[in-house]
């Protein structure tokens, strides 16, 4: 497996990975109404726009994961991963780890010290995960996804430690 920026060609399996994710982990979290609706071919549209902000896992050719991370300079945090998902299929085998330990290097390669991830308050999973990780629960607020808001918690990273 390797680590690296993603590639046009990626753009499909990203989106299959994106939704795929959100419909298996989120379902019982968001309403199902909103997961019904989301399909591989719209989101496909928009990863061809962005794909430039991933970094994807891959083995070959087959994504198995990605990230995205962006340099901040707010206040609580000066990088933060938005995103980090895993083909389900593939999750408990060390790729999520591996793609975060990535985004803390990068990180902190650019001098970042603190860094942020937010999530669902209701995605046990993923808040387990970045607990593993070494993150303080920090903030929370709200995020809204089709007509509805969403409970959300942070976890903060000092990069000056190890994960």
């Amino acid at each position: 497996m390797i680590i690296r920026q993603a590639a046009e060609e990626d753009a499909w399996q990203i989106a299959d990975i994106l939704v795929e994710d959100w419909k298996k982990a989120y379902c019982g979290i968001i309403d199902s109404d909103y997961l019904d609706s989301m399909s591989v071919e719209e989101r496909y549209q928009r990863e061809l726009q962005r794909y430039q902000i991933y970094r994807v896992a891959a083995v070959e050719k087959e994504i198995l994961g990605f990230t995205w991370n962006e340099m901040t300079d707010d206040e609580d945090a000066d990088c933060e991963i938005i995103a980090i998902y895993i083909r389900y299929s593939k999750r408990k085998g060390g790729i999520g780890k591996t793609l975060f330990k990535d985004s803390v290097d990068l990180f902190r390669t650019a001098g970042r010290k603190r860094m942020i991830i937010w999530c669902l308050r209701g995605n046990e999973e993923a808040r387990k995960f970045y607990e593993k990780m070494g993150g303080t629960v920090y903030k929370t607020g709200t995020h809204r996804w089709g007509s509805r808001e969403y409970d959300m918690i942070s976890y903060l990273y000092q990069l000056d430690e190890s994960p």
